[in-house]
């Protein structure tokens, strides 16, 4: 059943749409049960509707789905990951680089991020969950440029984003 397998697990990667409302963030995580020293791996993004555009949601504070996530979660480590990317890009990885907020504790963060590896993307990690408010935004601007018509430009899907230089 899906409370035995979380339970029995050390990571949990939420793959599910994004929540947009404060009393379903609260009943997703209480659903989840016990997360007491689990690894979250949140690829969610807090999509409005298509109304006029998409809009990711920040709650008050500007503080993200995945802080929310956090707080929600107080006794695990959340890590935001996987949410930048079309799913084109999960299937054929090759190396891209998977940026990852969250906590910098080093042995909960080189769990996510051999999880990450072993998907096969490079994991670069960008600081604490609150950064997971940028990955958030950049998942809304990767959707507005992957699907024709939203963006200021039309470009295929076939596009990721990465860190140049030498960081």
């Amino acid at each position: 059943s899906t409370p035995d397998s979380l339970a029995a697990s050390h990571v949990v990667i939420l793959a599910t749409p994004g929540l947009y409302d404060d009393k379903d963030m609260k009943s997703f995580a209480s659903s989840l049960g016990d997360m007491a020293g689990k690894v979250v791996i949140d690829a969610t993004n807090p999509l409005g509707p298509f109304t006029d555009g998409l809009q990711v949601r920040t709650w008050e504070g500007g503080i993200s789905s995945g802080e929310m996530l956090q707080l929600h979660l107080p006794k695990s480590k959340v890590y935001k990951a996987f949410n930048t990317v079309g799913v084109e890009h999960m299937r054929e990885a090759l190396g891209k680089d998977m940026l990852i907020a969250g906590d910098p504790d080093p042995s909960y963060r080189a769990t996510a991020e051999a999880v990450v590896a072993a998907v096969g993307f490079k994991p670069f990690y960008v600081g604490p969950i609150r950064y997971s408010r940028n990955l958030e935004a950049m998942a809304e601007l990767w959707i507005h440029m992957a699907i024709p018509g939203l963006g200021g430009r039309d470009t295929s899907r076939n596009f990721w984003f990465s860190i140049g230089g030498d960081p």
